[in-house]
Formats: structure tokens, C-alpha cells, sequence
């Protein structure tokens, strides 16, 4: 098997935008917030770091257009809103804010930084880095979570799902799909290898 028919990177980004888009629901439902809440949500910003530390590291591309530095700033963000989240949970106490935080704006600005650069490149549809750069933005107004805006967290959700989902099914695009300072970062590099198209 070849290391883009193991697409576990792909699978652990779309995981987290179902468990980000479930937890969201769910706080919508109880209207409130518990240790086992915190504990799903603190798991979807974990998975979210993986997942965007797997696509850097398993689809090098990503790296080669502008704004695909992005997807690090975010793995960061995603690990420390995910580690304050999860500490709350097992601590039993309310989210760490000094944590949580700035987890949040690294998240958000790592996100819309690699969305940014996904639109861009045209390596993947434009509607899937619109959605995360919306879906993103849309979080930053979730609060406390309180009522009905704890639904401001289930677009980023159903935004990470559906690039996930994508990329595992097309984990390479031709260089012909790069705009032009792309294709300056890939030529550069004479290491890297020239990804096909389905069916190419």
C-alpha cells in the first residue's frame, strides 16, 4: 500500500469535525456544560491538532502554497484550547480561560491562514476554504456557549468534516492546480513529488 492509501490523517481531521459538530448539538440540547461536555469538546480540538498536524506531514503540498503555514499555527491553537478543555474536564472545574484562549485566536488565525491559502492554490474546491474561514470566524462568537449560540461551534465542525472527507478521497492535485506563487514554492523544492489527479 502506498502512504496516500492510508489516508489516517485525512480520517483524524474528518473525526474531528464530527465530534466538534456533535458536542455542539449536545450543548444545544442541555443547554449547559458538564465534565463529560467538556471532556468531548477538549477530544475535538485534540483530534483537530492531529489532524492538522497529519495533513502538513502526510500531504506536504499543503505547505507549498501561501497560507498553508496556517495549518501549523492551528494545530497549535487546536492542542492548547484541547488540553485546557480536557484539564477543566478531569480537574472538574469551569475551561482554563488563560488556556483556552488563546487556543481559540490560534485556531481561528491558523485556520483562516490555511482557508486563505486553500481558495487560493486551488487545490481543493473554493467552497471547502470558504466554509472554514466562515466556520471559523462564526466561533470566535460562541461565548460561554450559552443557548442557542453553542450552534456558532457546528459549522467548524461540519467545515472540518468536509475537508477531511475530501482530502481522503483526492490526497494529491496536479501542480496545474496551483496558482502561480505556488507552483514558484513547489518547483523549489526537487525533492518533492509531483501529485496526479484521480485517473491521471
Amino acid at each position: 500500500m502506498t502512504e496516500t492509501s492510508r489516508p489516517w490523517a485525512q480520517g483524524a481531521l474528518a473525526a474531528a469535525g464530527v465530534a466538534w459538530a456533535a458536542w455542539a448539538v449536545w450543548m444545544t440540547v442541555v443547554e449547559g456544560t458538564e465534565g463529560r461536555m467538556l471532556l468531548a469538546v477538549g477530544l475535538s480540538g485534540l483530534l483537530t491538532a492531529l489532524g492538522f498536524v497529519g495533513v502538513v506531514f502526510r500531504l506536504p503540498w499543503t505547505y507549498k502554497f501561501p497560507g498553508g503555514e496556517g495549518a501549523g499555527i492551528g494545530a497549535l491553537g487546536a492542542l492548547v484550547f484541547g488540553v485546557g478543555q480536557s484539564l477543566a474536564a478531569i480537574l472538574g472545574g469551569d475551561p482554563i480561560d488563560w488556556l483556552v484562549a488563546p487556543g481559540v485566536l490560534g485556531l481561528v488565525g491558523g485556520t483562516g491562514m490555511l482557508a486563505f491559502g486553500m481558495v487560493r492554490a486551488r487545490r481543493t474546491p473554493p467552497w471547502i476554504g470558504v466554509a472554514l474561514a466562515l466556520s471559523a470566524v462564526l466561533f470566535l462568537g460562541f461565548g460561554d456557549g450559552a443557548g442557542l449560540r453553542s450552534l456558532l461551534a457546528l459549522p467548524f465542525g461540519l467545515a472540518l468534516l468536509a475537508a477531511g472527507a475530501y482530502l481522503a478521497r483526492y490526497p494529491e492535485r496536479p501542480t496545474t492546480h496551483l496558482e502561480p506563487s505556488a507552483i514558484t514554492r513547489e518547483s523549489a523544492d526537487p525533492g518533492d513529488e509531483r501529485g496526479e489527479s484521480p485517473g491521471e
